[in-house]
């Protein structure tokens, strides 16, 4: 897909295009399919990226390669040294890493194969408990029983990690999340902005603006921002067992209203704290309300009825995966 955009050549001044498409790139002697974005100069054929367009290749590639070995993502790996309450000098030492390596994962450096397996072994917590006594002669008495405490008293499994299987069920990071962490704070950040922004929303139209601020993040960033899956139903897009996921946000309250001689269900809410979302989040969201707003809920539906993301897999309310982000026509 290409499509001309007002920005000038580095090159000539002249005219630029973007490109987006698939390419095979290789990592770690593996190949992988991956969405990319580049620039090409109209007058000389030469090909640029900028940064975010590098950020989505490598993120997607990266994404898969996490995902196939099962070594954990960024975050993760930074919860796990949070939720046993260690700093990095302990962490390494328990775990046998190289100065500062620990620190490097945390702002995305790709683990080994074998440290990446022996993170994700070090999220079960007697697993933890066995590797800080095989390391007891790294630390002196009072420190040990210091750490060995920390972890001990530690979640055995989260609060929200209990809520997020009994209310999203399939949590695993893949292409139908958007290979992002789900994060039931984002989620409900994410509803309360639309509904705050819109002055109360009926959830059909929430709906697709939550489609949407996904999936257009993914396409930018190669990650989405909530985490959750998308099922094309009837009315468009919709994040799976959304009514679920809307009864259990705090903060948002149901007003009966009628409209067109019928009752129907109007979401309300009085803030959002904007805060749990980086920059780049803060952005699409901004962008896909600016887009959408000034459309009716009937225009909203209309349009999305529009994207190959539903009609591909409307056919038995399919999930749908978030490389149809690519295809996307309203945003």
């Amino acid at each position: 897909m290409e499509k001309y955009i007002n920005i000038k050549s580095p090159f000539t001044g002249g005219k630029v295009k973007e490109v987006c498409t698939v390419e095979e790139h290789e990592f770690r002697k593996e190949r992988f399919s991956v969405h990319v974005r580049y620039y090409v100069c109209e007058d000389t054929g030469e090909r640029f990226t900028t940064t975010e367009q590098d950020e989505l290749l490598f993120n997607e590639l990266y994404s898969q390669y996490r995902v196939n070995h099962g070594i954990p993502f960024p975050e993760e790996i930074k919860g796990i040294r949070l939720r046993y309450g260690l700093n990095y000098q302990q962490i390494t030492k328990i775990l046998g890493f190289g100065a500062n390596q620990y620190a490097q994962y945390e702002k995305g450096q790709m683990p080994s194969e074998s440290n990446g397996k022996l993170l994700s072994a070090a999220m079960n917590r007697q697993f933890m408990l066995h590797l800080l006594e095989d390391s007891r002669a790294e630390f002196d008495e009072a420190e040990y029983n210091k750490v060995h405490q920390s972890i001990l008293v530690s979640e055995a499994k989260p609060e929200n990690e209990v809520q997020k299987r009994l209310i999203y069920r399939d949590i695993r990071r893949s292409i139908y999340n958007g290979f992002g962490q789900l994060n039931i704070e984002k989620v409900s950040e994410m509803a309360k902005f639309f509904i705050c922004k819109e002055g109360g929303l009926f959830p059909t139209k929430l709906n697709k603006e939550m489609f949407y601020a996904d999936f257009l993040h993914y396409k930018l960033h190669g990650q989405s921002i909530s985490g959750l899956q998308y099922q094309a139903i009837q009315y468009g897009p919709v994040p799976v067992h959304y009514d679920t996921v809307y009864d259990n946000i705090e903060g948002i309250s149901k007003e009966i209203v009628v409209a067109h001689d019928m009752e129907s269900t109007k979401l309300r809410c009085d803030s959002c704290n904007t805060n749990v979302f980086s920059e780049q989040e803060l952005k699409t969201l901004g962008d896909v309300l600016a887009k959408i707003q000034p459309m009716s809920t009937q225009e909203v539906i209309e349009r999305s009825h529009e994207e190959d993301a539903w009609k591909h897999y409307r056919e038995g309310n399919q999930i749908i995966p978030y490389s149809e982000a690519f295809t996307m026509r309203l945003v």
